[in-house]
């Protein structure tokens, strides 16, 4: 019980960490690579922007929660102030944006899955 609570926590913070706690090691780097990918692309390459929740803009908590789910990556890029100014002038913006929030809704799926295998679920 304690190793799969340690493999989703670690999966939450650090994408494909989870698999590599609990020895999947090809399918942690597959992950980590094609996560932190889409995230490098969409923030570096395509210009999208980071979310945080807005005073007064109840809607802006769902981007937030989706751009959360980098954990760490979202937690250095607020710590250094890094992608959260939005450049809608560039034309791959909202492309960018899709990116972003896909990558991080793409963890809490990458989580859920070393659940399943941690549990037993899945081979």
């Amino acid at each position: 019980m304690i190793r799969t609570a340690l493999a989703c926590v670690a999966g939450l913070l650090i994408p494909g960490l989870g698999h590599l706690l609990i020895g999947r090691w090809g399918r942690a780097v597959l992950l980590a690579l094609a996560i932190g990918g889409m995230f490098a692309v969409g923030l570096f390459w395509m210009g999208g922007r980071l979310h945080q929740p807005e005073p007064g803009e109840p809607l802006s908590f769902f981007p937030f929660i989706a751009n959360a789910g980098l954990g760490a990556i979202y937690a250095l890029c607020y710590a250094w102030k890094v992608g959260f100014e939005a450049n809608a002038a560039v034309p791959t913006y909202e492309f960018g944006n899709t990116l972003l929030f896909g990558s991080g809704l793409l963890n809490y799926l990458v989580v859920l899955d070393a659940f399943d295998i941690a549990v037993g679920r899945k081979d």
